[in-house]
């Protein structure tokens, strides 16, 4: 018994909302500071935005308001992830505060990364301890490869449904 046309529709309808609700929501940009969290005053700082391959913008925020917009991307070789770098030359107080990144997507914005808290200090002084920001890369290599791993799963049940629509009934030969 093969499946109908319209279960198979539904099938593939089915599954293809799961997975664009699962992009939709994942996965979330990692954002970290170069050279780190805590700069000296007048030192530059490059922001380094993560997200998935298929990001094509980069936005920066700072304290939920724009600071950078539209970069263009920076391809790693050989990993499923894009990255964004976002340099300051030279930070100043009113260069402190908490940012985020996000990329844009066919539908708008993606959720912000986790906040990274920019702190400026005096030249001699040593960086307070605090948290570090967390990256995110591993979870998004997951979350990827297991959004992969369902679209080969839907590709093989459209391929075997294909190929029993075109089998023939083998039945006793007269």
């Amino acid at each position: 018994m093969s499946p109908q046309p319209s279960t198979l529709l539904g099938l593939v309808l089915c599954l293809g909302q799961t997975i664009h609700m699962q992009l939709r929501v994942l996965p979330i940009p990692s954002l970290r500071a170069e050279p780190g969290p805590v700069v000296p005053r007048g030192r530059p700082v490059t922001f380094v935005c993560w997200g998935p391959a298929w990001a094509e913008f980069f936005r920066l925020e700072k304290d939920g308001r724009p600071v950078y917009e539209n970069q263009k991307t920076v391809s790693q070789d050989g990993l499923p992830v894009t990255e964004t770098r976002f340099h300051i030359p030279g930070v100043r107080e009113d260069t402190a505060g908490n940012y985020t990144c996000l990329y844009r997507l066919p539908y708008g914005w993606s959720e912000r990364s986790e906040p990274l808290q920019l702190q400026v200090a005096e030249e001699d002084s040593t960086p307070p301890s605090g948290p570090a920001s967390r990256d995110y890369t591993v979870e998004n290599r997951i979350r990827m490869g297991l959004a992969g791993v369902v679209l080969l799963i839907l590709v093989a049940i459209l391929v075997e449904a294909g190929h029993s629509e075109h089998r023939t009934p083998q039945g006793p030969q007269e």
